[in-house]
């Protein structure tokens, strides 16, 4: 009896992390988590330290809020994981600034403390971890983190490499001299093209699950009348 049950629970956390990351992906989807995309997004290695920031944040935070939310009054649920959120993220700027990087400190000491308001924080860890079990939680930040990260880590070595010519600030000897890829509309170009990519794709998984179905519906009449 364990053992579908065990399945069970694996497909649905699978799902869960499939759904949130990609199919329903925050920021190609649903055009939250943008801002720090758009104003920070400028170079991998800052784009790298916004992911990391999102996963620091919203892990601890959506275990914490499955665990507890609940028993927090609905007006105090923000007020905790947002206190919470800014802590982590103080945290995270003081390692970021003496035992990493001073200079990648220098450029995101602004968009740090910002992300403890993030929308995806409020939206996942306020939305989708409270009410939900731990396990379920973990996967949904998890995901929701990756989703996140992918996508900030395209738009920001795309802009990198066409602004500098660099990755991670090594030089790739490729020509490509367009500085105007550092600034705020090139990203939300990117996004665009990357949203709109992604809702070619899954328009047309959906149109080849539709062929799918429809054969096997028709194999089942057949298989019916010849009986």
């Amino acid at each position: 009896m364990n053992k579908p049950t065990a399945s069970h629970s694996g497909w649905k956390l699978t799902t869960i992390f499939f759904d949130t990351a990609l199919r329903n992906n925050l920021v190609l989807v649903q055009a939250i988590g943008v801002c720090p995309i758009i104003m920070a997004g400028a170079d991998l290695k800052s784009g790298v330290a916004l992911a990391l920031c999102t996963l620091i944040t919203l892990l601890p935070l959506s275990l914490l809020m499955s665990l507890i939310g609940k028993k927090v009054a609905n007006w105090l649920q923000p007020v905790l994981y947002t206190g919470v959120a800014a802590l982590l993220l103080v945290g995270t700027a003081i390692v970021l600034d003496k035992w990493v990087s001073t200079a990648l400190y220098a450029k995101l000491h602004l968009f740090i403390p910002l992300m403890a308001v993030n929308t995806i924080v409020s939206y996942r860890v306020g939305g989708f971890s409270i009410g939900n079990r731990p396990a379920a939680a973990v996967m949904d930040a998890l995901a929701a983190a990756f989703g996140f990260g992918l996508v900030i880590a395209i738009v920001s070595a795309i802009r990198e490499l066409v602004s500098t010519n660099t990755i991670w600030n090594i030089p790739v000897g490729i020509s490509l001299p367009l500085p105007e890829a550092a600034q705020p509309f090139a990203a939300f170009i990117l996004l665009g093209m990357m949203a709109a990519g992604l809702q070619w794709l899954t328009h047309r998984r959906k149109e080849s699950d539709d062929e799918v179905e429809l054969l096997t519906a028709d194999n089942g009449e057949e298989g019916t009348e010849n009986a």
